[in-house]
């Protein structure tokens, strides 16, 4: 047989019974095996593999591989060579099931060259892995991407440090082969995604379940390759050895395991981790066009993680700021009623806020504000001026002075281009407020008639813009809430969208206060929130509804 016959450039297909007879063959297959489909179409594959594999117990595997695709299974590896066939990896083959008119089952062999394969595996890879920016699905996407087409079985780790969003320097997070130190110490990792080419893998995932934080000592293959950043290959021993304690089924059946790579996970000089790539025996070990293949796999499936730490940092970081930005619980007065809600933008934390502060007398201060802008650095903003408001309202300065000192420190706030803010002072025994407004969103006050009117609230800059040589000065009315009727106070977020405008919006809300204003404040809550569904998730809503008991 020709040295030249295993490097067809184009993948050779073949259709098979279960029991491995030929019942289709294309003219790659006549090329590859030097047969036409006149000799080919009713023999046993084995037949011709004899020659191409060396014997049949090199074909064995893929005769096993067969069975199980005729049983819905697909199966893809790596079949040896015998020396001088003209390479050294083997030949790539594929078996997928599929069905034949009348309803029986066939196979569908397909076998190309190595490095057709790997490319193959690349352009899958980029398709497939970060998907997401959610750690965990990420880990999944890379081991489902290599197993069982490049390796048997397959797992991430990740450095528990990392996890734990602490970015303090240490030996075992900084790769060896972008410029840091080997590390003394054991690499604490976190299993993400595992994966195994096996019947049964709910029980591999059981033995080996994600999450799990493993400690792994200096002188193991997986801390050398941390420490080092270089990949490390290994054989069925040393698995023998890290698993010595360990009994059972499945772990007799991983000491058949007998070629690993621990790949580090490099990404902006950082090491995250590593991947662990094994193949059993019966398949070709790792080869070098292996171990750069799988180098190349590891460095793109390093940066989606990276992304993924990234933004899983950011979330958290943005979930504490959120749970800064509006109170748990509102302690609302003897006579007054309070019901407050707020809904995140999808895209992440934004700048909308708000606060009740008790007062002497039986009073309560309400603050609402909202930052331009979404995000950290718009949320960060308003956590300071909510702490800024919070305090001088339990100093008792009047809505007015509150917006006029407010101005002054968002003046000094870099983070806040500027931000509305609605200040309002109430005495539950009278219904009477005092109210001033620096550019939000005009409050509505729903009668017990089911009318909806407008709550006095006089205009005035938002916080941040004027002059600091010109500083604005706010107007303070006084209204009044008259008995069942409900005050809402609430952000643009509820009102205002791409396909409407701001006028649009609240007469909307006044609507959904009408036909929401039975309930308690609760539900009256709930109620204007389920008639303005389509308004949630493009910016943050913020709503607070007061009615005297």
């Amino acid at each position: 047989m020709s040295e030249r016959r295993p490097r067809q450039a184009a993948p050779v297909t073949v259709l098979l019974t279960p029991d491995g007879r030929i019942t289709g063959w294309s003219e790659g297959a006549a090329r590859l095996f030097g047969r036409g489909a006149g000799d080919a179409v009713g023999a046993p594959l084995t037949d011709l593999l004899d020659g191409l594999l060396g014997g049949t117990d090199a074909a064995r595997p893929l005769m096993a591989a067969l069975k199980r695709a005729a049983e819905g299974r697909p199966w893809c590896g790596v079949l040896p060579l015998p020396e001088g066939a003209g390479t050294g990896n083997g030949l790539a083959v594929a078996c997928e099931p599929m069905t034949v008119e009348g309803g029986g089952a066939a196979v569908a062999l397909t076998v190309s060259p190595p490095w057709a394969g790997g490319l193959e595996l690349l352009s899958e890879a980029g398709r497939r892995i970060g998907s997401t920016l959610e750690l965990h699905p990420t880990a999944r996407e890379i081991v489902d991407v290599a197993v069982p087409r490049f390796a048997d079985a397959g797992a991430i780790y990740v450095l528990e440090r990392l996890l734990a969003d602490d970015d303090r320097p240490a030996a075992e997070t900084t790769a060896a082969g972008a410029g840091g130190g080997e590390a003394a110490g054991p690499a604490v990792v976190r299993r993400l995604a595992v994966a195994f080419a096996e019947d049964d893998p709910r029980g591999w995932s059981r033995e080996f379940p994600v999450n799990e934080v493993i400690v792994y000592p200096p002188s193991t293959p997986y801390a050398r390759c941390l420490a080092t950043g270089r990949m490390v290959e290994f054989g069925g021993d040393t698995v023998q050895k890290t698993l010595a304690h360990r009994t059972g089924r499945l772990i007799e059946g991983l000491l058949d395991h007998v070629s690993l790579l621990a790949v580090p996970l490099v990404a902006r000089g950082r090491a995250l981790g590593f991947a662990v790539f094994s193949r059993k025996r019966g398949r070709l070990p790792f080869a070098t066009a292996d171990a750069a293949l799988a180098a190349e796999l590891a460095a793109r499936a390093a940066t989606c993680i990276d992304n993924a730490c990234q933004y899983r940092r950011e979330h958290r970081t943005a979930t504490v700021l959120k749970s800064s930005l509006v109170p748990a619980a509102i302690a609302a007065p003897p006579g007054l009623q309070i019901a407050h809600r707020y809904l995140p933008a999808r895209s992440g934390v934004g700048g909308d806020w708000y606060d009740a502060v008790p007062l002497s007398g039986g009073r309560i201060a309400v603050v609402i504000g909202d930052s331009v802008g979404h995000g950290v650095t718009a949320a960060a903003a308003m956590g300071q001026l909510r702490v800024a408001a919070h305090t001088l309202a339990s100093c008792e300065f009047g809505p007015a002075e509150v917006l006029e000192r407010l101005d002054a420190i968002a003046q000094d706030l870099h983070a806040a281009q500027f931000a509305t803010c609605l200040c309002l002072v109430c005495d539950p025994a009278t219904g009477r407020c005092e109210v001033a407004c620096a550019g939000h969103p005009p409050p509505l006050l729903a009668l017990p008639d089911g009318t909806v009117r407008h709550f006095a609230a006089p205009r005035g800059l938002p916080l941040g813009v004027s002059d600091r040589a010109h500083p604005p000065e706010y107007e303070q009315v006084t209204e009044t809430i008259p008995a069942g009727a409900t005050l809402a106070l609430y952000t643009d977020g509820l009102v205002e969208s791409r396909r409407r405008n701001v006028d649009e919006g609240i007469a909307r809300l006044a609507s959904a206060l009408a036909a929401s204003r039975s309930g308690t404040p609760e539900e009256t809550a709930d109620g204007v929130l389920a008639l303005l569904s389509d308004q949630r998730g493009r910016d943050d809503i913020a709503l607070l509804l007061i009615r005297p008991a």
